[in-house]
């Protein structure tokens, strides 16, 4: 098993592929397993891929954090690691991750590239976000810990139409989730440096680092919404629409993600070479 190790915990790592390197950061209730085929639909577009089970998830063992500086201490360890600076695409709350290490050091990084990242979510709570955490909330107070985890992915893969991805993904993608169980409720609760990075400014994103947010056609309004508060900030984010997609694109369309992180990564944003 390859490990990198970080302060308190040996991070597992897989890569595929050659060429510049791009890491990949999953987001909350997921691990390497969750990335599917999509780093090697990725290396084919003339990377090395790096994947990693962030702090607590996966085959990286350590009890659940809350406090997510911790995640993105790791993953300056993680691109430190490489010896070189590397892309990065960061998938939901793993988004938020990349994006608060944009923050305070861009000497790693090529490039920032996520796919609808809940960046200071709180602040643009909306009554169905509150309930479903209070549900989830409730459910693991009553022992219920995987419909807990249940109803806060279903919220989260919202669609626009009403219904969910999260209902239409496969029992060995929802296994995954399970598995996270208790990473995905402590990151529930409430702290000051929690998931949704409220303390961290979107003014302070570099303008030299090229910023590409994705965002699934299909999905609700509320990632929408995260993007633009970001890029009232940091007017330099480049948004693109990845058209009948969800939160979960990259498992849908490996390759219509991959094309777009891939001209992200070369600065085209749009199309491939």
């Amino acid at each position: 098993m390859s490990t990198i190790q970080a302060p308190g915990v040996a991070l597992h790592h897989e890569r595929i592929g050659s060429g510049e390197p791009i890491v990949l950061v999953h987001g909350t209730g997921a691990d390497t397993r969750a990335w599917g085929d999509f780093p090697r639909v990725l290396a084919d577009h003339g990377f090395e891929v790096i994947t990693y089970d962030r702090r607590g998830y996966g085959r990286s063992n350590h009890a659940p954090v809350r406090n997510y500086d911790r995640h993105v201490d790791d993953l300056a360890v993680v691109l430190q690691h490489l010896g070189a600076p590397a892309h990065v695409f960061g998938w939901s709350s793993g988004g938020n991750t990349a994006l608060a290490l944009a923050t305070r050091d861009t000497s790693s990084m090529l490039s920032l590239s996520v796919l609808e990242a809940p960046w200071h979510g709180l602040e643009g709570s909306t009554p169905s976000m509150l309930a479903a955490l209070a549900r989830a909330k409730f459910l693991q107070a009553i022992g219920r810990t995987e419909p807990a985890v249940d109803s806060f992915f279903r919220w989260a893969s919202g669609l626009a139409d009403g219904g969910s991805s999260f209902d239409l993904m496969t029992p060995e993608e929802v296994a995954v989730l399970h598995d996270s169980s208790a990473c995905v409720l402590a990151e529930l609760d409430p702290h000051p440096k929690g998931v949704m990075m409220q303390h961290v400014r979107s003014s302070h994103l570099p303008a030299e680092l090229s910023i590409t947010w994705l965002l699934g056609g299909a999905s609700g309004p509320w990632s929408a919404r995260r993007a633009a508060h970001a890029r009232r900030g940091a007017p330099h984010i480049v948004l693109e629409d990845l058209p009948g997609l969800s939160h979960l694109a990259h498992a849908e369309d490996p390759a219509m993600v991959a094309a777009a992180v891939a001209a992200a990564a070369r600065g085209s944003h749009g199309a491939d070479d």
